[in-house]
Formats: C-alpha cells, structure tokens, sequence
C-alpha cells in the first residue's frame, strides 16, 4: 500500500482534523484545481466532476478550513467521494 493510499485510509477512519497541507497535496495528485479564496475556503474542482451529483456546474466544491490551517474531519466525506470518482471507483 502506498503512501497516499495510507493516507485516504486514514482519513476514512474519521480523524478529528488533518493539515491543510495534506489535504491539498493529496488533492493535487489526482489532478484537482484549487482556488485559495481569501480567509479560511479552499474551491475546489476537477473536470471529472461536472454534472455529478453534490458538485457544482463546474465540478467544484469548498473546503472550509479551520484558521487556514486544518481541515475538519466532517469535510474529508466530501474530498473521499470526490477522489473516488476522478480515480474511477463510482
């Protein structure tokens, strides 16, 4: 198992909070998009998620953060859903 595979297993062990860090170079090695918004959201987005449901017209989503710093346990669901369809998996 790889490193990033760890990680997305982790995260769906339902941690309290993780960096912001990490969520974003996660992210990024499934290609997503980010548009840091001044204060605590990141928009997200990926071309595999046009028309799919809970996302956006552009295949966008937010992520709020917690001082910019952390990303809530409660919002790795989302990103989870999200990586599993740009990987194929839904």
């Amino acid at each position: 198992m790889g490193k990033v595979e760890k990680v997305l297993k982790k995260w769906g062990t339902k941690p309290t909070e993780v960096s912001r860090d990490e969520v974003v170079n996660i992210l990024k090695r499934f290609g997503f998009e980010f548009d840091f918004k001044k204060g605590s959201h990141i928009v997200v987005r990926h071309t595999k998620l046009i028309n799919q449901a809970n996302f956006g017209a552009l295949g966008e989503f937010t992520v709020p953060t917690k001082k910019g710093r952390t990303v809530k346990g409660f919002y790795l669901k989302e990103i989870l859903v999200a990586i599993s369809i740009v990987k194929g998996d839904e």
